[in-house]
């Protein structure tokens, strides 16, 4: 049976509502205590907090990394990390002032993928999952040239029991991508300004604890950055989305969400999720919401499982994908059966796009299932250029999902670096 929550619809301050999804009912909560809680692969959302920014010397020596450079990056014990008991973490890695065409790797040790890629000159963020390594560090390589790196921290996984003290972690839920937001209908977001998003989830509402989002940045006016976060205190140092003027960048984002008050205007109906978003620059920002990470206590919550990256789709060299996508062409990728369990599993991805010969976007959703291609977007690459992105892929009832390409003609690259799957 597939398991997809349908969202109820969403509401934006400031501006008109979005057309609501079919709803579906409420699932009832699994009973739980203090004797049986297994937090092992549930997710513990953090503030934003910045481990690493080479450009001024937090968490490594002012440089920047250097052609076949690596940097071990202390993660476990700061921003909010616990020192032990963590499986996985997921951060946001952001490029900055490239001298070369490269691609930045985040690793816990010896695996050969891509975590970031991108031009010379670049400026941007990927959302990665990464496996720890020994003594709770991560590994950074750049392949080519010099570029300065900074990572901020989004949460963690929990690799056993070891974290049952802290409470029930969340478990993630899936629903049909949806669009939350898009300022190109009514104008541009303003430079420093800030704006409350809020999703109805009917009856799971008190069980959200973070959202699953895609932030992109259309066409600002100058270099800027986003930052969501659940609202609460002040906006955090930390970035979701780095953008270069005129260019259009995609982030997948994991953010803590807040219930909106009674009587608060600022968002939508009391007890509903609300995350908020600022913007540096003058810029459009669209929305898509691909699922929440509930309170633990929700009926078919996946768990995370990390994995060492996998490379399971190379088109370049008829991997996964037989040849270059294009345009208007969907491949349906085959889950490696020794990644998965059931078709209700959910890949974890890094994805890029390599050279393509238009501006393009690419588009991931569970394979043979009869749902239309969704209207959500998950990698807008520019003609040219080898860019990433993080994608959480559904699967369809043959374990397989789907890559769209939009326009012109791309290579893809995508590797696994975990899955979310029911106990």
């Amino acid at each position: 049976m597939r398991r997809i929550r349908a969202l109820l619809g969403a509401t934006i301050a400031g501006a008109c509502a979005i057309t609501a999804l079919p709803g579906v009912a409420a699932t009832a909560a699994e009973p739980a205590s203090a004797a049986t809680i297994d937090v092992t692969g549930t997710y513990y959302p953090v503030s934003p907090a910045r481990l690493l920014d080479t450009r001024s010397g937090l968490g490594a020596p002012v440089a920047k990394l250097g052609p076949g450079g690596t940097l071990d990056l202390q993660v476990a014990g700061r921003g909010g990390v616990p020192a032990t008991g963590v499986g996985a973490v997921v951060l946001n890695v952001t490029i900055t002032g490239p001298t070369a065409d490269s691609f930045v790797t985040a690793y816990p040790a010896g695996q050969v993928s891509s975590s970031v890629n991108f031009p010379a000159g670049w400026l941007g963020s990927n959302n990665v999952t990464v496996k720890l390594g020994a003594g709770g560090k991560v590994s950074l390589y750049n392949r080519n040239g010099h570029t300065d790196v900074v990572v901020d921290v989004v949460g963690f996984y929990a690799a056993d029991n070891t974290l049952a003290g802290r409470g029930m972690g969340s478990r993630y839920h899936s629903h049909p991508p949806h669009r939350l937001y898009d300022s190109r209908i009514d104008g541009k977001r303003p430079a420093g300004s800030v704006i409350d998003l809020t999703m109805r989830h009917g009856g799971d509402n008190p069980h959200v604890r973070a959202l699953i989002v895609n932030v992109t940045v259309v066409d600002p006016e100058s270099d800027g950055f986003v930052t969501v976060w659940s609202g609460v205190g002040e906006r955090p140092t930390a970035s979701t989305v780095n953008f270069s003027a005129g260019t259009v960048t995609p982030n997948l984002a994991f953010v803590q969400s807040r219930p909106c008050g009674e009587n608060d205007f600022s968002c939508g109906p009391a007890g509903a999720p609300t995350f908020r978003l600022y913007t540096s620059a003058a810029a459009h920002v669209v929305v898509d919401a691909f699922g929440m990470m509930d309170d633990g206590t929700l009926q078919f919550g996946r768990r995370f499982q990390p994995m060492n990256p996998t490379r399971i789709v190379d088109s370049r060299i008829g991997q996964g994908i037989p040849t270059a996508l294009g345009p208007g062409a969907t491949s349906a990728v085959t889950a490696p059966a020794a990644m998965v369990q059931k078709d209700e599993d959910v890949l974890v991805l890094n994805a890029t796009a390599v050279a393509p010969t238009r501006n393009t976007v690419l588009k991931f959703w569970a394979a043979d299932w009869p749902d239309t291609t969704p209207t959500t977007s998950n990698l807008n690459p520019v003609a040219g250029q080898t860019v990433s992105a993080a994608v959480l892929a559904d699967l369809g009832p043959y374990k397989r999902f789907n890559v769209h390409n939009n326009a012109g003609t791309t290579h893809v690259v995508i590797d696994v670096v975990g899955r979310f799957y029911w106990p």
